[in-house]
């Protein structure tokens, strides 16, 4: 390499450079992902036995999944964060098939959820160490799930009711150190678990991480008003991601709730649906309530345009931002 050329490319790694997401079809700018929900299962086998690869009927999937998806995406829809994790039904091939086949931009996630009384974290994560699960989840995120070589865009966790047991405890150190060597968001199924939530956060802090870098999971369900406005006070993310006809006036009194604290830069929208659920087995669960019922209640509510599209764009946008951009590869063809 000639000095000519070696100035160049120090210049490149230099220059600043703009935000990005890793979707299941590589990175884009954040700035390009459009309308997005941040949480939902475009298909999953939650509620069936665990298997670190799912079986699923390719065909009668995609027969189901990607018309709702074009209907989905005919509201406003351009992005959405897949929930679905490892050992209950994530599958990275047929996300990126779904994103090629529709257009939808889709990202999938690495680590282990906790919740649902620990069914569905692997058996050997109760003996390795929290460095040893992150190394995992850093694996994956450096070269690709399995063979797939498709890389996940954010951190799944989750904790069951209650204190965090030893092993959900180990679930958010590791992730908080998968975090630091990857720069994903966590995003931890937490619910109606304030107390759960300050310990969480506790660990980000004792492990160097802020809580901007974190999600709180289905804060929706939580009855202490006061925890979710504290939790986004200290920074984190309040996702409202329960959206459905019964739930619509709850998540519009968080909505302004939050916008009267001066938080709604911090707020996610999202249902999580799921539109082949129990590979098929169970009645799907839609994920079109933001669009028919929560926006139009937000705007008659004089939620500006401007506020309409933080909660729905930039806000996803944001949280979903690789921080630091650690990646060796991460240029955008």
């Amino acid at each position: 390499m000639n000095r000519r050329t070696f100035l160049a490319s120090a210049a490149t790694l230099a220059a600043p450079q703009s935000p990005v997401v890793m979707t299941v079809r590589g990175p884009i700018a954040a700035s390009s992902l459009g309308l997005m929900l941040p949480h939902e299962h475009l298909f999953s086998m939650f509620g069936e036995d665990p298997a670190e690869h799912a079986q699923y009927d390719s065909d009668a999937l995609l027969a189901a999944v990607v018309p709702y998806v074009k209907s989905v995406q005919k509201l406003g829809c351009a992005t959405i964060a897949d929930a679905t994790a490892a050992y209950f039904g994530r599958a990275p091939r047929i996300l990126k098939t779904l994103s090629e086949t529709t257009g939808l931009r889709i990202v999938t996630n690495t680590g282990y959820y906790g919740a649902a009384n620990d069914r569905y974290v692997p058996k050997f994560a109760h003996d390795e160490s929290a460095d040893q699960l992150a190394a995992r989840w850093i694996k994956e995120a450096r070269q690709g799930i399995g063979a797939s070589g498709i890389r996940p865009g954010f951190i799944k966790l989750g904790v069951d009711a209650g204190p965090l047991s030893a092993i959900d405890r180990k679930l958010i150190v590791a992730g908080a150190r998968a975090h630091k060597a990857t720069g994903l968001v966590i995003a931890v199924h937490t619910g109606d678990n304030s107390a759960s939530v300050e310990q969480q956060l506790a660990i980000l802090k004792a492990e160097g991480v802020s809580p901007s870098a974190w999600i709180w999971v289905h804060a929706n369900q939580c009855k202490d008003d006061a925890a979710v406005t504290a939790a986004a006070a200290q920074g984190g993310w309040i996702s409202l991601d329960g959206l459905d006809p019964a739930t619509l006036e709850r998540h519009f009194a968080l909505c302004q709730l939050l916008k009267q604290q001066g938080k709604l830069g911090q707020v996610l929208l999202s249902h999580d649906g799921n539109s082949f659920r129990a590979g098929g087995k169970r009645p799907m669960r839609p994920y079109t309530e933001l669009f028919t019922g929560l926006l139009p209640k937000l705007q008659s509510a004089a939620f500006s345009p401007d506020e309409i599209r933080m909660l729905t764009v930039e806000n996803p946008a944001r949280a979903f931002a690789i921080r630091g951009l650690p990646f060796v590869n991460l240029r955008m063809p």
